[in-house]
């Protein structure tokens, strides 16, 4: 089994970015084993890095930010595949996709 990482910087969890994704996760379903996990990063926890340098220095494992970086690090060196997928707002992909702002 095949196992593709979908990141989503879509603002709109249920939209038509993700729609034209799902069709390209049937077409290749009919190709063999394969499986989908989206992550949306409107829902992550990431935040602004802060040039400590500790991830450097001392691993990433010792970021004091103490967000979803590590996990969305390991999902993606665990996938056999990464699709990055956006809106297009101004000729680019969408803020979200480009800088995760923390929101507490």
């Amino acid at each position: 089994m095949k196992n593709i990482l979908v990141i989503s910087g879509s603002p709109h969890p249920a939209g038509n970015t993700v729609k034209i994704t799902q069709r390209v996760e049937e077409q290749m379903a009919e190709m063999g084993d394969v499986h989908f996990e989206y992550l949306v990063l409107k829902k992550l926890n990431l935040n602004y890095c802060q040039g400590c340098l500790v991830c450097m220095k001392k691993g990433e494992e010792k970021c004091p930010l103490k967000d979803d970086s590590i996990l969305l690090r390991d999902k993606m060196l665990a996938a056999d595949g990464i699709i990055f997928i956006s809106p297009v707002y101004v000729h680019t992909v969408s803020a979200l996709m480009k800088a995760k702002e923390q929101h507490g």
